[in-house]
């Protein structure tokens, strides 16, 4: 393999999958997958393709974080004063700071994927418990021969109700009649 071909796993900020480099475990990057595998639990193929995304998000955030503060640890080893810094050190520095960040962006963005997926699915699950019930109501009202009932009907019939009771005078204007 020519040297050039390892241009991108120097320090591997820039790469876009969590291979390791030298020094880093395949232990640490398995504990991460299990991690976020155990808080998500992928129920489908879509969930498991965003934890994937998330697993080498956040590995690659870590090895940023360390780059970082290994530079950052140099630096200051050198001055302890960042104003002392030469300007291509603080651009070294900076330029860490955005791969860190550029992950942690990318981190945040998975996670949110998979948060409204999961929210999405909650929400289509509670509007098909929620048709079901509905449904079996009908076909309960329709066993009884009770009328089926909208819910304009069903606000004329409390009205009625609380004039009877006497809870409102029948010569009050009914809010809920059609203007």
């Amino acid at each position: 393999m020519s040297n050039s071909s390892l241009n991108a796993t120097k320090h591997g900020c820039c790469a876009v999958d969590a291979h390791l480099l030298p020094g880093e475990s395949e232990k640490d990057l398995k504990n991460i997958e299990r991690i976020w595998n155990e808080a998500y639990q992928p129920k489908n193929d879509y969930q498991k393709k965003l934890v994937a995304e998330l697993v080498t998000a956040d590995w690659l955030l870590q090895r940023a974080t360390r780059n970082y503060l290994q530079i950052e640890s140099r630096l200051n080893e050198k001055s302890a004063n960042p104003l002392d810094w030469t300007e291509p050190e603080q651009r070294t520095l900076g330029r860490f700071l955005r791969y860190k960040t550029a992950h942690a962006n990318t981190v945040a963005r998975c996670r949110k994927a998979l948060d409204d997926d999961r929210k999405a699915k909650l929400s289509e699950k509670s509007a098909a418990e929620k048709s079901a019930l509905t449904q079996e109501r009908i076909k309960v009202a329709q066993k009884k021969g009770s009328p089926i009932v909208d819910w304009q009907q069903h606000l004329r019939n409390m009205r009625a109700e609380a004039v009877a009771r006497g809870f409102v005078s029948a010569d009050e204007p009914n809010p809920f009649d059609k203007k």
